[in-house]
């Protein structure tokens, strides 16, 4: 159970940063939204539902949006900075 709601909670915080990282992404390479779901494989429509938080990115999207980083690496910390805050708030609570 416990592995299940980390997992889930992981999820979310990851997917927000990704979707936080296609938007800005998109704004920075000047992209409509039918471009930038053509550089990571998906539809317009699929694209778009990452945009608005209604899917997260799936691990094909996720690769090659981080191809499109100068430094995905920063990225991939500070998602993991957030999450690290996430726990040790969690863990307060028990």
């Amino acid at each position: 159970m416990k592995n299940t709601f980390m997992r889930k909670a992981l999820e979310k915080i990851f997917g927000e940063e990704l979707r936080v990282l296609a938007i800005g992404t998109r704004e920075k390479l000047e992209l409509t939204q039918r471009e930038m779901g053509d550089i990571l494989q998906m539809s317009e429509s699929s694209y778009s539902d990452i945009e608005t938080g209604r899917s997260h990115c799936g691990m094909v999207s996720t690769i090659l949006l981080l191809e499109l980083q100068e430094d995905p690496d920063d990225f991939i910390q500070r998602a993991k900075e957030k999450a690290n805050l996430w726990y040790e708030k969690e863990m307060q609570l028990i």
